[in-house]
């Protein structure tokens, strides 16, 4: 199958209509637009090919912003989904087996301490009740955060986020959250040597913790993104979760490693952080791919710390049974099919095509990525690396070339990509010739 195929230049007579009737029924605060004024209107899909409503075909380079790790519609997750469907839906205050092998199968991926599970419906709902146990189990209320951070949009995952824009006319948040810059190699305060950017972020963060007058409060915990997604694809240089680990240990502060977008053989390993040995953290926060495209998340948490009351944590839709069967064969997939791998290989193969274009384009600053968690980062000008925040109007062109990509960044001047694991080679191939032709025209504007 030829993919992209633009039968009618996008947006299409029926997607026009479609736009129009989305935009009489839903709030702009929604995501529907996030990567085009133009959004794209889905009629079917599978892997990582969907068609719209005009019958037009695209390749999806975003995979429901990491949701879709085994791509649209794998057949061992819609079996197991249908299956499901005709027994039982859901089960509040109740167990059930689908959900313990579900739960079961969770924890197989995990070495280190004996860890157990409470479920949630998404990203943001986990990292809350992450956030949650901290302060109970510690008895202490001070979070530190990240400078980039995306932890969700609820009123306790927005607090860790330091971004503008989705903060703007939202008040107070939750008090005592206290922001460090994430140790981003290209634009590290610290110098762009790994090791400098790792101690000099380190010894920042002891340096508040330690002096009695830096303003800090008793720290709780510390949440961290393995490789940052929204923030622009950016991973921890190797060694300094590791560092933060011992910084923790030390000050006896809960370590969150929130793996919502990073997680599940995303970045060539079943998890980001195992890229680092022997760094294990005490509550892993995930959602997304967790369930291969249906609404669950899980908060896993070193059974050493908790002691929570009864009935303390959970939701209605928590754990939801369709949800349970379609995560416990998303993750038999990832395994029986070698994802991490073949996410590890892909990655490579897909940094080296992007790298080539370097040489071609100015305003590119930086080519990064672990497995297929990759972005071209933008700039004005190399030396001072003024970001170029056109993320959203490449994302607007390559749509219409057949390309759906994610506009991000801390100043909405990366391109990042999250391909579903499935794709091929040749899709890459196809990618990288659109992403050319959009930053040719970019340039040319600029």
């Amino acid at each position: 199958m030829l993919v992209p195929k633009i039968s009618h230049p996008h947006p299409g007579p029926k997607t026009l209509d479609a736009i129009s009737r989305l935009k009489d029924t839903e709030m702009k605060a929604s995501l529907s637009f996030g990567m085009s004024k133009n959004a794209l209107i889905a009629k079917n899909a599978f892997g990582s090919k969907i068609e719209d409503v005009d019958g037009n075909l695209f390749l999806d380079f975003v995979a429901g912003y990491g949701s879709l790790n085994a791509g649209h519609c794998h057949p061992k997750i819609v079996d197991a989904v249908c299956g499901q469907a005709t027994q039982m839906h859901q089960a509040m205050s109740m167990g059930s087996e689908v959900r313990i092998k579900m739960q079961e199968k969770l924890l197989s991926f995990f070495n280190g301490p004996k860890r157990s599970v409470i479920l949630g419906t998404g990203g943001s709902e986990a990292a809350e009740i992450a956030l949650k146990i901290a302060r109970r189990e510690t008895g202490k209320s001070e979070i530190v955060a990240f400078t980039g951070a995306f932890h969700g949009r609820t009123l306790g995952s927005l607090s860790l986020m330091g971004r503008k824009s989705q903060r703007d006319g939202i008040g107070s948040l939750i008090p005592g959250t206290r922001h460090i810059p994430y140790p981003y190699l290209y634009r590290s305060i610290f110098g762009q040597n790994e090791n400098s950017c790792i101690e000099g972020t380190i010894s920042l963060i002891e340096e508040f913790l330690s002096n009695p007058s830096s303003g800090w409060g008793n720290v709780a915990a510390i949440i961290i993104e393995p490789v940052q997604g929204n923030g622009g694809m950016i991973p921890t240089p190797i060694g300094f979760l590791k560092r933060l680990r011992e910084l923790c240990d030390k000050h006896s502060i809960v370590l969150i490693f929130d793996e919502v977008m990073s997680g599940f053989c995303r970045t060539g390993r079943t998890f980001a952080y195992q890229h680092e040995v022997e760094t294990e953290p005490d509550i892993i926060v995930l959602g997304k791919s967790i369930s291969g495209g249906f609404p669950l998340s899980a908060c896993v948490v070193n059974s050493d710390i908790v002691s929570s009351n009864p009935g303390t944590e959970g939701s209605t839709y928590g754990g939801n049974l369709v949800s349970c069967a379609a995560s416990l064969a998303a993750m038999e997939v990832y395994e029986d099919e070698s994802y991490a791998d073949r996410a590890k290989s892909l990655g490579e193969y897909f940094l080296k095509k992007l790298v080539s274009l370097k040489d071609k384009f100015h305003i590119i600053g930086d080519i990064r990525g672990r497995g297929l968690m990759v972005g071209i980062e933008m700039v004005e000008d190399r030396k001072s690396k003024i970001p170029l925040s056109k993320a959203k109007k490449c994302s607007e062109k390559a749509l219409e070339k057949g390309l759906l990509l994610y506009p991000g960044g801390h100043h909405l001047n990366v391109l990042a990509f999250l391909p579903p694991i499935v794709i091929e080679k040749e899709d890459i191939d196809t990618a990288v010739l659109i992403i050319e032709e959009v930053l040719t025209e970019i340039s040319n504007e600029s």
